[in-house]
């Protein structure tokens, strides 16, 4: 073998073009439809890594990265739910119960299924794309990815649902399912020099998550907590110079996720087919829409799949209303937001003056005034100041002193349905202006500008940006930056963080 040329530039081989593949077992069909949609635009990968069904689908797709590879992956599925390669027989069930086996069933089925479509004697290096995918290892709790050897140990041991079935062992090591580590492989695209990465997440119907009330209901909730914080770290935590976009599946527009376990295989295929038609849609919308559409969506579905400390609700799932004395601390917020828009120093603010401050806004991010972005924050502004002045007993019109002020705004956010309609999008629309990059959150340098147009003293922002940023994953999402303005408007907390947004705690 020559000797490397250590002049060469590291960078040069690099994948520029990667596609992660998450977990999500038998929701893969979405995962067919976002590939077909992405590949009949053109748009291939240099890279694949994938996880769990993303790592067999990955592989399917690194075997041949053109518009054929959605025939093959159908032909996977079908074949898959017609052998029942997740069924539990009951069998197979008392064997492992008798053997104290750490499992419900064996992988046999999925072995079969996988050897006849990707080959008994397949290796990753064979594959036309360059491809790896994560398993957990125990021996060594960590994330174990392969990139070389045979693909179908590697495929079982990446896909290997733990409790369903056993863990597989390779060589020393024994490895489960790679979503218990990564339930999406980003960081790997990152490591590798990728610049635009495209991830196909499933699982994206992230409704909030409630206690349990049950010792069984324990395990999936743990579960589900780490896998969410940990995706949204390492999606925020790209280093600059990396575009990421976070396909939709199109989960929305169907039933509730079906685990396969009281359908025919009949009623299996038709989901199947459904899904891949959905995410095929979905990801096809957002491919063709804007930038600005693009920040819009992401924004909309996270707002939709959060649970604001604002938003409390009963049992019964009605939403409780916060209202309540207002305290002096409060009011004391609630004078200084006053100060704020009071432009003109005459103890009474106007709508005028609403305008004003978004023009001062669009002003401090470099948006122009007449811009989409520039629009929303004028339009939302405008409501803003009209439900306080429906608070108050006015119409637009009027100028609101100090203390009428105060009080229609301590009525408007405190409650949850006036808070949504008329501050939330204000809230929404001040990150959309400072979002310079479009990807709906704040980085460090864009939360800067932010805190520095909201008056906060440049010798605190660092200070104020640690404590803004709740989940520690580097950057400021909607949700913390709503959770922000709802401490400032209503925390009696002196501590809450939020009341740093406009400046020294009050």
């Amino acid at each position: 073998m020559a000797d490397p040329d250590t002049t060469a530039d590291p960078s040069a081989n690099a994948p520029h073009t990667a596609f992660v593949l998450g977990g999500g077992g038998m929701l893969g069909g979405y995962q067919v439809g976002m590939l077909r949609a992405l590949l009949e635009q053109g748009i291939t990968p240099d890279f694949v890594v994938g996880t769990s069904v993303g790592s067999i689908q990955g592989a399917i797709l690194a075997a041949d990265r053109t518009v054929n590879a959605i025939e093959s992956l159908t032909s996977f599925w079908h074949d898959a739910l017609t052998k029942k390669v997740m069924g539990v027989p009951l069998r197979s069930v008392l064997t492992n119960l008798v053997r104290l086996r750490p499992a419900l069933a064996t992988q046999d089925a999925l072995r079969e299924v996988l050897e006849r479509h990707v080959g008994s004697n397949t290796r990753i290096e064979d594959l036309a794309v360059p491809f790896q995918c994560a398993a957990a290892s125990i021996e060594r709790s960590t994330a174990r990815y392969f990139d070389y050897g045979p693909l179908v140990p590697a495929l079982l041991a990446s896909s290997c649902i733990p409790g369903l079935w056993p863990p597989l062992r390779i060589g020393a090591e024994h490895y489960i399912d790679g979503g218990v580590v990564e339930t999406v492989p980003f960081t790997r695209a990152v490591s590798f020099g990728a610049k635009e990465i495209y991830v196909l997440r499933l699982r994206q119907r992230e409704l909030p998550l409630k206690a349990p009330r049950l010792p069984w209901q324990l395990g999936q909730t743990v579960f589900e907590v780490s896998r969410r914080h940990r995706l949204g770290q390492v999606i925020n935590l790209r280093p600059p110079g990396v575009t990421v976009h976070l396909l939709p599946t199109g989960e929305d527009l169907l039933e509730p996720p079906d685990t396969g376990l009281y359908t025919t295989v009949q009623q299996q295929l038709e989901v199947f087919d459904r899904r891949v038609t959905a995410g095929y849609q979905s990801t096809l919308d957002y491919l063709n829409a804007t930038d600005e559409r693009k920040t819009a969506t992401i924004r909309s579905r996270t707002r939709e799949h959060t649970s604001p400390r604002h938003q409390l609700q009963d049992r019964d799932g009605r939403r409780i209303s916060l209202s309540r004395p207002t305290s002096a601390l409060v009011r004391a917020k609630l004078a200084r937001f006053f100060d704020l828009f009071d432009i003109d120093g005459d103890q009474r603010v106007t709508g005028a003056e609403y305008t004003l401050a978004a023009d001062r806004i669009c002003l401090a991010f470099g948006c122009p005034i007449d811009s989409t972005t520039g629009g929303r924050l004028h339009a939302a502004f405008a409501e803003f100041w009209a439900g306080l002045c429906r608070e108050a007993g006015f119409d637009i019109s009027a100028e609101l002193e100090r203390d009428q002020y105060v009080d229609a705004l301590a009525r408007l956010t405190t409650d949850p349905a006036g808070y949504d309609a008329n501050v939330l999008p204000a809230i929404a629309a001040i990150l959309a202006a400072a979002d310079q990059d479009r990807d709906a959150v704040l980085n460090v340098d864009e939360l800067r500008s932010l805190l520095t147009a909201l008056r906060v003293d440049t010798a605190d922002i660092h200070a104020v940006s640690l404590r803004l940023d709740t989940n520690n994953d580097g950057v400021l999402s909607i949700d913390e930056l709503d959770e922000a303005f709802c401490d400032y408007f209503t925390s009696e907390e002196p501590g809450a963080p939020g009341n740093l947004l406009f400046g020294a705690a009050q």
